[in-house]
């Protein structure tokens, strides 16, 4: 199983930053909405997975319980890191239309 981590979204320490190969050339940067883009993605698996665990106990075809509530919460969790995300998005956006200029 995969664990639930954001470890992706912060800086390497500095000690394993490897010198670019021209300091003259722009790093590449992914786009924020790329990340956006696959933390939704890993969401709906993870949801998905939710779901197939609950079906395959309900059916019988498992008989773990654990591994159904642990996809169950790790589901849940997902969804509810997104959510706060989206509405810190949200809140930003309106502080920030609600400066004068």
């Amino acid at each position: 199983m995969n664990d639930l981590t954001i470890t992706h979204l912060q800086p390497p320490p500095l000690s394993t930053v490897k010198p670019e190969r021209d300091p003259t050339a722009e790093t590449q940067q992914t786009p924020f909405s790329d990340y956006v883009k696959r933390s939704l993605e890993e969401v709906n698996r993870k949801m998905l997975e939710a779901d197939k665990a609950i079906e395959d106990f309900t059916l019988g075809k498992k008989q773990d319980i654990h591994g159904t509530m642990i996809a169950m919460q790790k589901a849940e969790i997902s969804f509810e890191l997104v959510m706060q995300i989206r509405n810190k998005l949200v809140s930003a956006y309106d502080e920030i239309r609600r400066m004068s200029i």
